[in-house]
């Protein structure tokens, strides 16, 4: 039976959007899978390959973290031509994968899988304490999911909320109504990308319904406050009307006016680039790179209340 609490939280949403008992059943499901996949999967390892397997995670987090940025942007720089804060994730991310990759094979060679043991006892001691650390990889990634989830589905939920505001004070308008009916029966490519984020913030809100959502925001290290602030930069984003209040907000006016971004804004290929979602190039395109890695920019970008920015930009007129 659905509690009062859970209705509530279901009645605050649109439909399209509100969380399903189902779904967190289905997701729960998932993560009791995923656990006893890793703990079969860690008494068949052993203790020692499994010992090997946390010390490439935390040897892993260090490369991103240490060496990601240093060592590897200025090799890739020439080769990939992308802004240095997206080199530096990359190439981290790439280093991560490598250092992760080889240790646990130099673990897989050096020591011996728990069915592999001379003595029945040493076999149960190596499965048993392989499993307990299984059970940990388990929660971790489990946790990883959840933390992906929540942060896909609020950054799908601001745009689909977006979507849903313009729908509604568009149909109002006999113009747009008559362009939303368009497209509806035309199928625009749209439609899908549409769905998409609606599922997407429908599965984290499902995720957020007593009585897992308590437990799920009281033990992910991530704060709420960053999951409202990506939803809130998805709505303005979403939205021209919001995205041009954005830009009259103290600071944001000063940004979008710099010489360097009056620029970007004014070329028509990076207008096309843009409206073709052509991402990847536009992330090659020089003068973005020029723009993203300048000091002086970033230095404002840091300074930028940008909290403050997108409650302005959310506000009612």
């Amino acid at each position: 039976m659905i509690s009062l609490g859970m209705l509530g939280a279901v009645q605050s949403l649109t439909p399209s959007m509100a969380g399903s008992p189902l779904w967190q059943v289905v997701f729960i499901s998932f993560g009791v899978i995923l656990i006893l996949f890793e703990v079969v999967r860690g008494w068949r390892l052993g203790l020692m390959r499994q010992l090997t397997r946390v010390a490439a995670l935390g040897a892993a987090y260090a490369a991103a973290f240490l060496g990601g940025g240093s060592l590897l942007v200025p090799i890739a720089r020439p080769v990939f031509k992308m802004p240095d804060t997206v080199l530096s994730l990359l190439c981290g991310a790439a280093l991560a994968l490598i250092t992760y990759a080889v240790i646990s094979g130099v673990g897989a060679i050096l020591f011996k899988r728990t069915s592999q043991q001379d003595s029945g006892v040493l076999r149960v001691i190596y499965g048993f304490a392989g499993a307990i650390i299984g059970l940990f990889f388990g929660a971790f990634l489990l946790w990883l999911t959840v933390a992906s989830v929540r942060a896909i589905g609020a950054l799908a939920e601001g745009q689909a909320s977006s979507q849903s505001r313009a729908a509604a004070y568009g149909s109002a308008d006999p113009t747009s109504h008559a362009i939303e009916v368009r497209r509806r029966f035309l199928s625009d490519p749209d439609d899908s990308l549409a769905a998409l984020a609606t599922s997407l913030a429908r599965l984290k809100n499902s995720l957020e319904l007593p009585p897992l959502g308590k437990a799920v925001k009281q033990a992910d290290p991530i704060s709420q406050k960053t999951y409202k602030t990506l939803e809130k930069a998805s709505s303005v984003l979403s939205s021209p009307e919001r995205a041009q209040k954005f830009l009259t907000f103290p600071g944001a006016r000063e940004l979008s006016e710099h010489p360097k971004i009056v620029a970007l804004r004014s070329d028509p290929e990076i207008a096309e680039l843009i409206a073709q979602r052509r991402f990847l190039e536009l992330l090659q395109n020089p003068c973005v790179i020029e723009v993203v890695n300048d000091p002086v920019i970033a230095e404002r970008i840091k300074k930028f209340q940008l909290e403050r920015a997108l409650d302005y930009a959310l506000e009612k007129q």
